[in-house]
């Protein structure tokens, strides 16, 4: 699907969140081709790094702009290619059983799927154990605000903070422990879906959580290891 500048254009200046309604940073500038079609987009993100990003990494919705993670886009990705080789070949099957193609050309056209089949698995190894170093970060980032979270209620206990930044600071972490749990629900899922293409049957797509519709802009957020 291509994106005109037009399409992107008018969020320039304005932030841009990650597909769990993270705050990432903002929108300041984009890489169009002759056609007027969008290739990729620049972001301040939070910590003053400008950074450039695949437009195939975004998502363009009616009021705001989704920058989604690598491991989100490459397991999409496979699941596509994936579907597509499987209907292919079960096509190919009931061409050679009604007899409407030859057997060379058959075993031609299936070996060629093979390859491509091959090629997804190794790919999809590779996207597993990425997916399993993200969701050990996501574990340790709950470990820590939920350690932050009880540090928190200790400090109040003693008097050391007031009722209204205690409550204050509570609510930014619970939002960002909900945040990483859900984010390692959808890891669950598309690796469920990821461990099921050795099926000769397409696997059910994996349902992914909605992102926080309001997510507080004061959200607790420990970084993880960028993954490239």
């Amino acid at each position: 699907m291509t994106v005109t500048v037009e399409q992107v254009g008018k969020y320039l200046g304005k932030p841009i969140e990650d597909s769990m309604g993270r705050p990432i940073g903002k929108l300041v500038g984009l890489t169009a081709d002759i056609k007027d079609e969008v290739t990729a987009i620049q972001i301040a993100h939070s910590d003053g790094e400008v950074a450039q990003h695949p437009i195939t990494f975004v998502k363009v919705l009616e009021d705001k702009l989704i920058l989604m993670q690598t491991w989100r886009v490459e397991a999409e990705d496979l699941r596509k290619k994936h579907d597509i080789i499987v209907r292919r070949r079960q096509a190919l099957d009931l061409l050679l059983k009604d007899g409407d193609i030859e057997k060379a050309e058959y075993d031609q056209l299936r070996s060629n799927y093979e390859d491509l089949d091959t090629q997804i698995k190794e790919k999809r190894e590779t996207l597993v154990d990425t997916l399993k170093h993200v969701d050990s970060n996501l574990e340790q980032q709950i470990n820590n605000l939920q350690g932050a979270l009880t540090n928190n209620k200790m400090l109040y206990s003693s008097a050391e903070i007031d009722e209204q930044t205690y409550h204050g600071v509570t609510e930014s972490i619970r939002s960002g422990l909900e945040i990483s749990r859900k984010e390692r629900k959808d890891i669950e899922n598309i690796t469920e879906y990821l461990n099921g293409i050795d099926s000769v049957e397409v696997p059910k797509e994996p349902t992914l959580v909605q992102p926080l519709k309001n997510p507080s802009s004061d959200v607790v957020v420990i970084k993880l290891n960028k993954l490239t």
